[in-house]
């Protein structure tokens, strides 16, 4: 069973809220294996960048999505498995199987947490929301359709057509866990969506 701060370090998607979290259990925990792991995945996931805020793990959902029609162009292999690489280190894979099963629930619980990230990002963003040149905006149902349609997208036929089903199955599971906990009654129209 997960400690109380490891689950809801794992759903909040704030990170300033996160960090206020790993503050508090340092105090608690400090040589904690379960907290070691987890900042170093904090502090490798988050950056400010000349005043920017970056979040690596965003980064590397984005660019996964973007493989999806490149894999198909010629003289593109090399360089989604350049991309591909990248996004194991911005999703931390080398660091995590390093520390075994406490490296792979840590994993697990950031890649649930990017995607419950992801989804939030979707539900705020106008121009994700927008219908005929921002002239309207989708419905809830619509969004959540839409959200479902990348889900099904991301961890079916993207890994497939890459490739790397088994090396990012920890990816997969978490991304249609998150959804399924930020959509509780729609887990349905994720097996529903054609690819």
């Amino acid at each position: 069973m997960d400690a109380a701060w490891i689950s809801e370090y794992r759903k909040e998607t704030d990170r300033n809220r996160r960090k206020v979290i790993l503050d508090r259990e340092r105090e608690a925990h400090g040589n904690d294996e379960e907290f070691i792991i987890r900042e170093k995945m904090w502090n490798a996931r988050y950056d400010r960048i000349k005043g920017m805020d970056v979040d690596y793990g965003i980064r590397g959902w984005v660019n996964l999505q973007s493989t999806k029609r490149r894999v198909y162009l010629p003289g593109e292999k090399k360089r989604i498995a350049k991309e591909i690489d990248g996004i194991r280190s911005d999703w931390q894979f080398p660091l995590c199987a390093e520390n075994g099963e406490v490296g792979s629930k840590a994993l697990y619980d950031e890649l649930f947490n990017i995607s419950l990230f992801y989804y939030d990002l979707c539900e705020k963003d106008k121009t994700y929301n927008a219908v005929l040149l921002g002239l309207g905006h989708i419905s809830d149902e619509r969004r959540v359709d839409k959200i479902s349609r990348e889900v099904k997208e991301i961890t079916e036929k993207i890994p497939a057509n890459l490739g790397i089903e088994e090396e990012f199955a920890p990816f997969i599971k978490a991304a249609r866990d998150a959804f399924i906990f930020r959509y509780p009654g729609e887990a349905s129209s994720l097996d529903q969506q054609t690819t």
